[in-house]
């Protein structure tokens, strides 16, 4: 319980210190996103300021081209003379609505005339709102703005007067008037884009303070926040006017900084819950990544046989019984390993629960046979006395799973191999009692005189990748096997005891149920009679792999048939399409191929217009062994279903019932 408290702490711990990493990080995302906001916004003020000052201050001093030429004509200045120089400088598109000529600044002459007519002849003077700027002009000889405010042709706009000075005949400089140019504000300002600022994410205000003292918006949003905007000066002749600029929307660095939070404390909690799980999974971890070294202990015992029966068999002189005896054993042996590497492919299967059982006639005999005889091998290499007795009643055929049955009893008798010492002893004892009307109860006892389970370790003994880890006998297998032999038996209904002292030895107690069965008609396949049909029988193999093509060749040729070859899906369909009706009377067709592989082939068989398309058998024979593919095979066309490694035995079964 300690502990637990102590674990739950520490993943509180781990969540605090993922939040607290999280507020941080949002912290520090915030201030630089308002650091670089900052300076973007500053830059973008900067660059839309200097480009509406100079976009203005050109405009107005094209009132020096008019003083320039006053200045030439000594005042004297024909109306003819003003309106090409003033054609000159009025420019409509850039918001210049007029130019004007202003001897002792009175409107003499204005360009155009059209929309100007209220000016002329004013003296601006004697205008006391006008005369603050005209003054101003003058005693800074420096062009001065009047503006902005409603003109009075119309709109708002501003004028721009440019004091022009000249000297009479004793040299003396005295002021003779202006040259000025009106302009209509809002389009003269168009030039400097600033309403491009809203496409680009911001918000503006130009306004300006005029000479009685207000404050004006020449462009942009009238209720601009300036407090948040960032303001530069846009400086024009003897005034100043203020650009403010700021992000339209001025929460979107919280709403990041939030949402980096956000998602740093999705992470923590991904982390927290992930880190809860951790401990706990490492050991099923571990014993995971054991597993897939360990496995090839459970499948040494067939392997062991095959090798040793092997060597038995190539001894000089054996006699031709005992050399086909060691083959049969061999053969036996293989099937066994075939099964083992299968059942460790969908292995997964079994522990989500998904294992069946599959029962079909057996050989009670042959089952017990191809149980003992690879375990005898196994023990022989200790020196191990293996016995074995077989007591009660006698069935001939039994309905049962043989590979599970075999799995219960070879991962059991494996075990007792592991763990008894050399020159050690192990019991195999079967008894068979008949229940009526046809059901066999098997008592099958497995027991060892070796170094026996801790009774700590018996509660997990059933438990996958569980192992009692004994000093000489470390890394002795998956730890799986147990846990198979339990699930197995649980499926088929029955039961598994245990008794077992440490140093004194284990004896496992399996009880099963089984009903009796009939001899099935193929267990009889075995005499040359029976075959004798398939004599001269035609077969086309579609086999990509040399070596897989003589194995199948060879063992078909053995039995009497006649075998064509083809290296691929596309030359099978095309020597199919070319034979002649009743040529073949079977196809044998690997799944895995170069250019076509066997399931486009076979559906290229069934579409050809051949009078054996519909019909020839075509059986799968491929290292493919799930069960999803053979299924696949039979929605493709095929009859059926035979895996690699090639069993002679299913092979002529499958052709003889189809043939």
């Amino acid at each position: 319980m300690a502990r637990k408290v102590q674990w739950d702490q520490k993943n509180i711990g781990v969540l605090l210190i993922g939040i607290i990493i999280s507020l941080s990080v949002a912290a520090v995302c915030y201030y630089e996103l308002n650091e670089s906001s900052a300076k973007e916004v500053k830059s973008v003020s900067e660059t839309y300021a200097a480009r509406t000052e100079s976009n203005i201050n050109v405009i107005f001093h094209k009132t020096d081209v008019l003083a320039a030429v006053v200045k030439l004509q000594d005042g004297q200045v024909s109306l003819n003379t003003f309106n090409d120089v003033a054609k000159l400088i009025y420019d409509e598109n850039r918001g210049i609505r007029g130019i004007q000529y202003m001897p002792g600044a009175v409107v003499t002459y204005s360009y155009p005339v059209e929309g100007n007519e209220a000016v002329m002849g004013k003296n601006f003077f004697n205008i006391p709102e006008r005369r603050k700027d005209v003054d101003l002009a003058i005693d800074t000889k420096k062009i001065a703005l009047s503006g902005p405010y409603e003109l009075i042709q119309g709109g708002l706009g501003v004028v721009a007067r440019n004091p022009i000075f000249l000297k009479d005949a004793s040299g003396h400089e005295y002021f003779w008037g202006f040259s000025a140019i009106v302009l209509d504000l809002p389009q003269a300002i168009e030039g400097a884009a600033l309403n491009h600022l809203k496409s680009d994410g911001y918000d503006y205000q130009l306004y300006c303070i005029n000479e009685n003292n207000e404050r004006l918006v020449i462009e942009g949003n009238p209720n601009l926040d300036l407090s948040q905007a960032v303001s530069i000066d846009i400086r024009v002749p003897n005034h100043v006017w203020t650009l403010a600029i700021r992000p339209w929307n001025p929460w979107a660095n919280l709403a990041k900084a939030i949402g980096v939070f956000l998602l740093g404390f999705l992470l923590s909690l991904l982390i927290w819950l992930r880190y809860s799980m951790i401990r706990q999974r490492e050991a099923a971890l571990a014993s995971r990544d054991m597993f897939f070294s360990d496995i090839s202990h459970d499948m040494r015992t067939p392997l062991n046989a095959i090798i040793g029966f092997s060597m038995l068999a190539q001894k000089p002189g054996l006699p031709g019984p005992s050399k086909d005896g060691y083959i049969r054993k061999i053969e036996a042996s293989a099937a066994l390993l075939l099964d083992l590497i299968n059942d460790t492919l969908t292995i997964s299967r079994a522990n989500l629960g998904k294992l069946q059982i599959h029962e079909e006639p057996v050989s009670a005999r042959k089952l017990a046979l191809s149980i003992i005889d690879p375990i005898r091998v196994m023990a022989q290499e200790k020196h191990i006395t293996v016995n074995f007795a077989v007591t009660g009643y006698r069935p001939d055929f039994i309905m049962a799973d043989q590979l599970n049955v075999q799995k219960i009893f070879l991962n059991l008798l494996n075990n007792a191999v592991k763990y008894t010492p050399e020159d050690g002893n192990i019991w195999l004892t079967i008894h068979f009692e008949k229940q009526p009307p046809d059901r066999v109860a098997v008592t099958a006892k497995v027991r060892d005189d070796g170094i026996g389970i801790g009774p700590e370790f018996l509660e997990h003994l059933y438990e996958p990748f569980a192992q009692e880890r004994r000093k000489g006998y470390e890394g002795m297998g998956s730890g799986l096997g147990l846990a198979i032999v339990k699930q197995i038996v649980d499926l088929l209904g029955g039961t598994i005891q245990v008794e077992s002292k440490p140093d004194h030895g284990t004896t496992f107690t399996v009880n099963l149920f089984f009903c009796e069965a009939e001899r099935p008609a193929k267990d009889r396949l075995s005499g040359p009679e029976d075959l004798s049909r398939l004599v001269g029988c035609k077969v086309l193999i579609c086999e990509d792999n040399l070596l897989n093509q003589e194995i199948i060749a060879e063992l078909l040729k053995d039995q009497g048939l006649v075998v064509d070859l083809a290296e691929n899906g596309k030359i099978g369909v095309e020597k199919f399409a070319a034979s002649a009706a009743g040529e073949y009377q079977a196809i044998l067709m690997d799944l895995r191929m170069p250019v076509m592989d066997g399931y486009e082939a076979v559906t290229a068989i069934r579409r050809l217009n051949h009078p054996d398309a519909a019909v020839i058998p075509i059986f799968a024979l491929t290292a493919d062994a799930f069960e999803g593919d053979a299924q696949k095979c039979m929605d493709t066309g095929m009859n059926g279903c035979l895996t690699k490694p090639v069993d002679m035995k299913k092979i002529m079964e499958a052709l003889y019932q189809t043939l």
